[in-house]
């Protein structure tokens, strides 16, 4: 219950439309992040986890305090003690971590983008660096806010109507300082990594296929990735040019930290009236963008089929068993299975199908002669398989073609003493 000393303004005292709608939204899309939520923990991509964990974690804070206090009208509610103490800490870091996320992401996908680096994959020192880099950023520095943001506290909380516990501080420069510098920071350097990405697309754009293949990503998730981090960009930015500018204190009052905290009155509450706060469509939107990309998706749709066998409703549906070959990769990994992998050969880019053949096949008859003796029937060296027309590879390019005529080529094969000889073997190839 709220204390005797509390002022309360009473408006109304019946649940108003808005907490309703928030009450059946909030907790739809908490359900809905859930599963690109385990699919990027599952593929270890820590600033993805991040944003979805932010986003989430703002949701359920509008659950429960609409739950708790869903009348305008505080009077006879729970006073907020303990529970507000933990939300505003969280509130206070929110801007932070979430910024923070898409600034890892638009990374990453720039790091993608970045041809001066090696073809070959980042080695486990360097994923260990990268995971500390964006734990610092996602973690380190909404914690660092979180603990600035205590010198500057009015006092413990504020309790609104509908929106629950919010964050009251005082009002000065330092204050602006502590608690929106390190927001503001992480939107600027997100913008510039969203602006190194759509230059590098536009420089590489020729060649974008091949750069995605040899960073094991596809074009889908790429985009996807970078179209939802954009979004959020072009949502944060305006309202921190608009905090920068609104508040901003243009009078620099005396700040006295033993005064702002005297017990006597900073280990107190207040509680006013008031409707949704405009953050909490916020984050409704956010967890809408979260499930657009990222739940609707072939990698999610196999997510939810792979849950569902397992839960034994393939029995009962015999369309969600998926043949072996037709599912997706593990961890998010592109399928080489009859896909273009990126060759480089003479400096230049080369795309080869890669198929499985057998040296059985009946659609090719030819006739073969050779002066090789009964040993040569075991099983073809991968030297020899290249230039016997069973075992030819069905190549795209006329690179890895061989010719149809005679020809005659000196090869080595060992007999079944251990000794290597040298015999001219003759091949001649028609085609029926």
């Amino acid at each position: 219950m709220a204390t005797q000393g509390e002022n309360f303004l009473i408006v109304e005292d019946h649940i108003i439309p808005q907490a309703i709608l928030l009450a059946v939204l909030a907790p739809l899309f908490l359900i809905l992040n859930f599963p690109p939520l385990i699919w990027h923990l599952r593929n270890r991509n820590t600033a993805a986890v991040f944003m979805v964990f932010w986003i989430m974690l703002m949701n359920f804070i509008s659950i429960i305090n609409v739950i708790i206090w869903p009348y305008i009208d505080m009077r006879h509610m729970y006073d907020g003690q303990g529970l507000c103490d933990v939300e505003v800490k969280l509130l206070g870091g929110r801007i932070t971590g979430l910024n923070a996320a898409v600034l890892c992401l638009l990374r990453a996908l720039a790091a993608v983008l970045n041809t001066d680096k090696t073809l070959l994959g980042p080695s486990k020192a360097q994923k260990r660096r990268n995971t500390a880099i964006e734990l610092a950023w996602c973690v380190g520095l909404p914690l660092l806010t979180m603990v600035l943001q205590y010198i500057v506290q009015l006092n413990r909380f504020g309790l609104i109507g509908v929106s629950g516990c919010q964050l009251m501080a005082y009002s000065s420069r330092i204050s602006f300082v502590l608690i929106w510098l390190a927001p503001i920071i992480t939107n600027a350097v997100a913008v510039y990594y969203a602006t190194l990405v759509i230059i590098r697309l536009h420089k590489y754009r020729s060649s974008f296929n091949t750069i995605l293949s040899s960073n094991n990503t596809t074009r889908s998730r790429f985009f996807r990735l970078f179209a939802i981090s954009s979004i959020l960009i072009l949502g944060i930015t305006p309202v921190q040019i608009y905090i920068i500018v609104t508040q901003y204190p243009h009078q620099n009052l005396p700040f006295n930290f033993s005064r702002l905290h005297n017990p006597a009155t900073w280990n107190s509450s207040i509680v006013m009236p008031s409707t949704v706060l405009y953050d909490r469509w916020a984050n409704l939107a956010c967890g809408f963008l979260v499930f657009l990309f990222f739940g609707l998706g072939r990698d999610a749709k196999n997510m939810y089929r792979e849950w569902l066998v397992k839960a034994r409703l393939g029995r009962l549906f015999p369309v969600l068993v998926v043949p072996e070959g037709r599912g997706s990769s593990p961890r998010g990994a592109v399928s080489t299975n009859g896909s273009k992998m990126p060759l480089r050969r003479n400096g230049s880019w080369i795309k080869s199908e890669s198929t499985q053949a057998s040296c059985s096949r009946a659609s090719i008859s030819h006739t073969v002669g050779t002066d090789l003796p009964s040993s040569s029937k075991r099983p073809l060296t991968a030297f020899l398989r290249r230039f016997d027309p069973r075992c030819r590879l069905e190549q795209p390019s006329a690179h890895y073609s061989l010719p149809v005529f005679s020809h005659r080529r000196q090869i080595s094969e060992e007999d079944d003493r251990g000794v290597l000889v040298s015999k001219a073997v003759q091949r001649e190839s028609t085609i029926t």
